[in-house]
């Protein structure tokens, strides 16, 4: 894993502390530095979660079919599903992740505390 030196990253950088959940700045950790020179703190990549309705679809359909649905009901939706239905829905997915909080953040580069 790459390692980055925290006296090169911005205040405002959100960091992972130990790996896990523990979510703080570069901010938190020069007002406490003696605290956290023993704990493995990484640089994060921020993750957005996206539906994708292609996939959602097709994941319902198979889930009916193996619960008793007619021998090629499956290949009968599927043909009823045109590009706009898929489109509509992505569009309405969409919409549902962007009124929450979206955003998750994931360990990148080990932070070498240079200071």
């Amino acid at each position: 894993m790459k390692k980055v030196k925290l006296s090169t990253l911005s205040k405002d950088t959100i960091v992972l502390v130990d790996g896990n959940s523990i979510i703080d700045t570069v901010s938190d950790i020069l007002e406490d530095l003696e605290n956290y020179k023993t704990k493995k703190i990484y640089t994060t990549t921020e993750y957005h979660a996206k539906f994708d309705a292609r996939r959602i679809l097709d994941d319902a359909i198979e889930n009916q079919q193996e619960n008793g649905m007619y021998e090629d009901w499956d290949d009968s939706i599927q043909s009823d599903i045109t590009q706009e239905d898929i489109n509509d829905l992505q569009i309405i997915f969409d919409r549902i992740l962007s009124r929450s909080s979206n955003i998750a953040y994931e360990a990148d580069k080990l932070i070498e505390i240079d200071m």
